[in-house]
């Protein structure tokens, strides 16, 4: 069986996020400061963020587009990110990173 601590990070859309994925990225705008954490919307849907447990966590408000590398968590209601590494993507069209993902899961 493969090591999870080892497993890489997948490139998902929030919209194909699944119970067979652990480590994910996902790619966004954050739409929503929430406690503990904010939503991150990708075109395709929302997923919360949470932030608790990663030791330099910094104010991502203000920011135009974030990577977010974390742990998926599923909950009744959907799913949750346990970010461990949140990139600024600022200056980057999230459309045309859309559209190159897109292409590329083909």
């Amino acid at each position: 069986m493969a090591d999870i601590r080892r497993a890489p990070y997948k490139e998902k859309f929030v919209k194909d996020l699944g119970l067979s994925e652990f480590k994910v990225v996902v790619t966004g705008k954050p739409v929503g400061l929430q406690n503990g954490g904010f939503l991150l919307s990708d075109g395709t849907g929302e997923v919360f963020v949470n932030i608790t447990r990663m030791e330099n966590s910094e104010d991502n408000s203000g920011k135009e587009v974030l990577r977010v590398f974390g742990r998926l968590v599923p909950y009744e209601s959907g799913f949750e990110i346990q970010a461990e590494i949140i990139q600024d993507l600022s200056g980057i069209s999230l459309d045309a990173l859309k559209k190159i993902k897109e292409a590329a899961f083909l």
